[in-house]
């Protein structure tokens, strides 16, 4: 019995030798990645037919295309790695390595938002006359068991995968020149793709009229406009940093996870909810449909920019020595340099002597 789960784990990637060759599953998890990119644009065709054909309803135009651009995102995404990944690039499996960090972090916190506001969409289901509570019931469990599917279960399965010796040693042997991926830490990796997403804000702000939570006050508009140029200048500049490996980067990256959270919390902490809704550009009949939603009230709010700037502020501690190349002794050698090493560091065998007959 011992010996049938070890071979179990060895089948499923998760023990066994270590340079074993991994082009295989390499090819499989590149052909799942494409099929999740195809998922992702078909989801954004199916919108974009029920929006012309039924109307947007509340929402507002704004937030629709910001919802289709993150889909035509997500779908150019996965179907790049999987295309990377199938050719075994080294540059796909450290970028696979990285989104999937990046999606168990803000996927887990996603998924803890939707469990704390379940009950109030399963009371509003309800309330509506539209749904049986069986049926309501059921929708709610199959989307919080599609979220932990995209989220949590298969970024850690990825990340399983692609962090075995084996994937990393099958990259580097089909690719042996050093890409530019292995010249940063992957902690350094994802903090630059992080910082690019928040330059992007940008963009998303004009679709809530640029609102910014400046210490105890709302301010949108122009002023706002320039607020979030200014944040979305910063961001990039700390995405530029991160992966040049600058330690002023980090810096600017710490001051602005504390001024960006404190002033989140403060002004939260004394907000109205319809005034914010009002200066994000809400209509008062959008307004009064939002008033029914209570889970979303400055206390949670509160909580959340708490939470994030804490472990904000503990991820840029523990990558603060990887901005410091000259303590990192480790050289980026090819596969082709390091085996031949390894080879010539390994002792001659001893020379057996010759048999000789005697007369």
């Amino acid at each position: 019995m011992k010996e049938f789960f070890v071979r179990a784990r060895e089948w499923v990637w998760l023990e066994g030798d270590p340079e074993k060759d991994r082009s295989v599953g390499l090819m499989v998890s590149g052909i799942l990645e494409i099929v999740l990119g195809i998922l992702a644009f078909s989801v954004a065709m199916l919108l974009l037919v029920v929006a012309s054909s039924a109307g947007l309803g509340g929402m507002k135009p704004s937030h629709f295309w910001i919802a289709m651009g993150l889909l035509f995102y997500l779908a150019g995404w996965f179907i790049v790695m999987g295309l990377g990944s199938m050719k075994a690039k080294r540059w796909a499996r450290a970028l696979v390595l990285v989104g999937a960090w990046v999606t168990v972090f803000f996927g887990t916190l996603g998924l803890a938002l939707v469990l704390y506001i379940l009950p109030e969409l399963h009371g509003l289901m309800l309330n509506s006359g539209l749904i049986a509570p069986a049926v309501s019931m059921g929708i709610l469990y199959f989307v919080i068991l599609v979220l932990f599917l995209l989220q949590v279960l298969f970024p850690m399965v990825a990340i399983a995968f692609y962090s075995l010796r084996g994937v990393q040693v099958t990259c580097e042997r089909l690719h042996p020149a050093p890409c530019w991926t292995d010249k940063v830490p992957l902690p350094l990796l994802a903090m630059a793709l992080v910082s690019i997403m928040g330059s992007l804000s940008i963009l998303t702000g004009a679709t809530t009229n640029y609102v910014v939570f400046l210490f105890g006050k709302i301010v949108a508009g122009g002023l706002g406009m320039v607020i979030v140029l200014a944040i979305s200048v910063a961001c990039g500049y700390i995405g530029w940093g991160a992966f040049s490996r600058k330690i002023h980067a980090w810096w600017g990256a710490y001051a602005l996870v504390l001024l960006t959270s404190s002033s989140m919390m403060l002004t939260f902490s004394e907000m109205d909810m319809e005034t914010l809704y009002a200066q994000m550009g809400y209509t008062a009949e959008q307004i009064e449909r939002l008033g029914q939603y209570s889970a979303f009230n400055p206390a949670m709010l509160t909580f959340i920019s708490c939470i994030w700037g804490i472990m904000a502020c503990v991820y840029l501690v523990w990558v603060r020595d990887c901005f410091y190349p000259e303590k990192d002794t480790t050289e980026v050698k090819s596969y082709a340099r390091r085996k031949a090493e390894e080879e010539a560091a390994e002792p001659a065998a001893p020379r057996r002597p010759r048999m000789r007959l005697e007369d």
